[in-house]
C-alpha cells in the first residue's frame, strides 16, 4: 500500500467563471457610478473637464481596464486561498480516494480519467469518471509556483487503475 497526499482547489471552474462575470459586472457598473457622480452624464459637465477635455477621454477609457482588472485580481484571491487535502491510498487491485470526509473506492479498470481540452491558463482541471459518480479535479494555485503539482502526481499514479479500452 502506498499514500499520496495532495492538494486541490475546492471549487469547481464554473464558479470560476460566475464569480469573473459578475465581478465584471459590478466593477463596469462602479466605473458608471463613479462617471455620474463626477458630473459626466448631466448636460452641465464640470469646469475641469470643459477646460481640459483629454483629461475627460483619459479618466473614462483609464476606468474601463480597472473595472475589468480589479474584481478578476479579487476572485483570483479568493479563488486561490480554497484548497483542500486529500489522500490516495493504492493497493494493487483498488485504490481508496479519500476527499471532503468521505472515502471513495476506485476498483482497477473501472475508472476513466479526462483532461479537458482547452485547458485554462490559470489552473489544471482532471475529471475522473466512476461507473457510479463524476470527481472534477482542479489544480492547486497555491502549489502552481512549485514545478510538480501534488494533484499532477496522484493523477499520474491513479492513471494505472484507468481502463484500458
Amino acid at each position: 500500500m502506498r499514500k499520496i497526499n495532495f492538494r486541490y482547489n475546492k471549487n469547481s471552474p464554473t464558479l470560476l467563471y460566475i464569480m469573473v462575470i459578475i465581478g465584471i459586472v459590478i466593477g463596469i457598473l462602479l466605473c458608471y457610478e463613479f462617471l455620474i457622480y463626477l458630473g459626466f452624464a448631466s448636460t452641465n459637465e464640470p469646469q475641469y473637464f470643459k477646460d481640459h477635455p483629454k483629461h475627460a477621454v483619459y479618466l473614462i477609457f483609464g476606468l474601463i481596464p480597472i473595472s475589468m482588472l480589479v474584481p478578476f485580481w479579487i476572485v483570483f484571491k479568493f479563488w486561490s486561498r480554497e484548497d483542500e487535502d486529500a489522500e490516495l491510498e493504492l493497493y494493487d487491485d483498488y485504490a481508496i480516494l479519500k476527499m471532503k470526509n468521505e472515502k471513495i473506492k476506485i476498483q482497477k479498470g473501472e475508472l476513466e480519467i479526462k483532461f479537458p481540452q482547452p485547458q485554462a491558463i490559470l489552473y489544471t482541471t482532471y475529471i475522473l469518471k466512476l461507473p457510479e459518480q463524476r470527481i472534477v479535479f482542479v489544480g492547486s494555485l497555491k502549489e502552481k509556483k512549485k514545478s510538480k503539482l501534488s494533484l499532477n502526481v496522484a493523477i499520474k499514479e491513479l492513471s494505472a487503475y484507468e481502463s484500458r479500452k
